[in-house]
């Protein structure tokens, strides 16, 4: 992937990793000693308050990193940078911008603008969050959406900004579907989907806007309640809406497809931000991809101690071992035992399975209510890609690795009525094989979870029962089969913290109807009828041509 400063990116998260490094040791001691000295609970609103910490450290991290690509490769002072970003505070000046971004043409000179971050200016008002946009060359523009140059640079206030954003795109009639990514894998599904997609960019044509720092952002303002929901809304919607918009204009979504792939960034923030994007993007196709709880607190230690590629990040996206690491929001309100628990793990370890627990507790909550919500995803189970099972031999294990691939790619690319042809499909399996040498070669460098500390991640998993048993567990995960369905009825015995046993799914042949979204429903952008449903047929709502209201 041509990432833009990726040597410059490099050196950075590298810095900064020695210094996180440096200071993950001072926090262990300090750790160890609190666990000692405090009791479960004192010790839960201990660390709740070092994540805080460490969420708004990676945000300022983030923007550091994309304003200096901005300013090519430049580290330039604040009281500088100033002198060349255009200020609008005016409310006809928002409007104007809005109209302007919304009316762009893909022969203008300058593409819709890349989000450089979202903070408060102090000079301005104290209370009231600014974002910073950069509009890049037209011709400058990469495969992942970054200019190497840039042209305008713009302040303005996020709430009015995003609110007339938001009706503009309202009114713009979009051809493009989008496609939601959620994680409770540590970023094993980002590295899976956002590799295949741009190393076999010229098969599928659908672009990738991976793991944000905006969002992550948002994330934390919503999760801090510094912005009232119903604003929150608008701004998640008109900010996706400009992401897609770019790539659409830029010439790089194709013709059969017509997808743009947003990952979210880590599984921390699922909870945050799944449900209202699912609220608001009803229609559109969403993946939720799983690991089991210790895999993926192998992984997230891994990258945490310096196993993360960043150089293979976009500069706009979070750093992997944040993202994985540390949970938004807490299970403590359902689970009032879990700071019990948690204190017999390390401060890390701890992070990592409130983070994932959390991310799975967001698809059984939404799954609940599907019928409600029209939460529909694939979910999406890694083992079926990346672990052998004991029950097959390698031919077989090859063979269900390849059928499951498929599938999440016929409904990521909205073909799940056709295979995709031998082509697409063999050039994704080539990348699939590269990134799953990768990760057999990762396996034996991540942390070993010990018998003790294993069970001490069970038992604390255990606490929540919709995760240990029943059809409640991660339901309706789809199977790796040529004929296969969003729905399916389960006899799950096992745990999700160590998967549950194959021949204990049972597909039942009377609920394999997928669930028909009703495009009608108010109360959400993307229900209304101008916009596309990414889980049908129509790329538009033919109503719209035939005068039915």
């Amino acid at each position: 992937m041509d990432t833009v400063d990726s040597i410059d990116a490099a050196i950075f998260y590298s810095s900064i990793g020695a210094a996180v490094f440096g200071l993950s040791l001072i926090a262990c001691q300090t750790d160890t000693m609190s666990r000692r000295i405090l009791s479960p609970l004192r010790l839960y609103a201990k660390r709740r308050r070092e994540q805080l910490h460490k969420l708004e450290s990676a945000i300022s991290e983030s923007i550091l990193v994309i304003r200096n690509h901005v300013n090519e490769g430049n580290m330039i002072e604040a009281r500088v940078e100033k002198e060349v970003i255009d200020v609008l505070l005016r409310k006809e000046e928002i409007k104007e911008l809005a109209e302007d971004i919304c009316n762009m043409k893909s022969d203008d000179q300058c593409a819709p603008p890349v989000i450089v971050g979202i903070s408060r200016d102090l000079t301005i008002a104290k209370d009231q969050w600014h974002i910073f946009l950069a509009y890049p060359d037209m011709p400058s523009l990469q495969s992942d959406g970054i200019g190497k140059r840039y042209r305008r640079r713009v302040q303005v206030p996020i709430v009015e900004f995003c609110e007339e954003l938001a009706k503009q795109f309202e009114r713009k009639m979009t051809s493009v579907a989008l496609c939601f990514i959620a994680d409770a894998s540590s970023s094993l599904a980002s590295q899976l989907f956002t590799k295949i997609l741009r190393e076999c960019r010229k098969e599928f044509e659908i672009p990738t806007v991976q793991e944000p720092a905006w969002m992550f952002t948002m994330a934390l303002l919503m999760r801090k309640k510094s912005i009232s929901p119903e604003i929150c809304e608008k701004i998640l919607y008109s900010l996706c809406r400009l992401e897609s918009y770019r790539y659409e204009l830029a010439g790089m979504i194709g013709k059969r497809h017509r997808t743009v792939t947003f990952i979210l960034p880590g599984m921390g923030c699922t909870n945050v931000i799944l449900p209202v994007l699912q609220k608001l993007f009803p229609c559109e196709r969403h993946i939720f991809a799983y690991d089991g709880c210790i895999s993926s607190v192998q992984r997230s230690l891994f990258l945490n101690n310096g196993g993360a590629k960043n150089n293979e990040l976009p500069v706009t996206a979070t750093p992997r071992g944040v993202s994985s690491s540390v949970p938004f929001a807490t299970l403590m309100k359902d689970l009032p035992s879990i700071p019990t628990l948690l204190s017999k793990l390390d401060n890390k370890t701890a992070g990592i399975v409130e983070a994932w627990m959390s991310s799975v507790d967001t698809l059984i909550c939404l799954k609940d209510n599907e019928r409600a919500n029209m939460y529909t995803p694939f979910v999406c189970r890694m083992e079926y890609l990346f672990m052998s099972d004991s029950k097959m031999d390698s031919k077989q294990s090859e063979e269900r690795r390849r059928l499951a691939l498929s599938n999440v790619l016929q409904y990521l690319t909205g073909s799940r009525s056709r295979a995709l042809d031998e082509t697409t499909m063999d050039a994704a399996w080539s990348v699939f094989t590269d990134i799953k040498k990768e990760y057999d070669n990762n396996v034996p460098r991540y942390a070993e979870v010990n018998q003790a500390l294993r069970i001490a991640i069970e038992d604390t998993v255990f606490l929540h029962k919709m995760i240990l048993l029943g059809d409640k567990t991660l339901p309706d995960t789809v199977q790796p089969r040529k004929e296969w369905s969003l729905k399916a009825a389960k006899k799950l015995t096992s745990c999700a913290c160590c998967f549950p046993g194959e021949d204990e799914e049972e597909e039942n042949e009377d609920e394999t109807q997928e669930v028909t979204p009703d495009t009608s429903t108010t109360g959400s952008f993307a229900s209304k009828r101008d916009f596309v449903d990414g889980k049908t047929t129509f790329a538009f709502d033919p109503s719209v041509f035939t005068g039915i209201k």
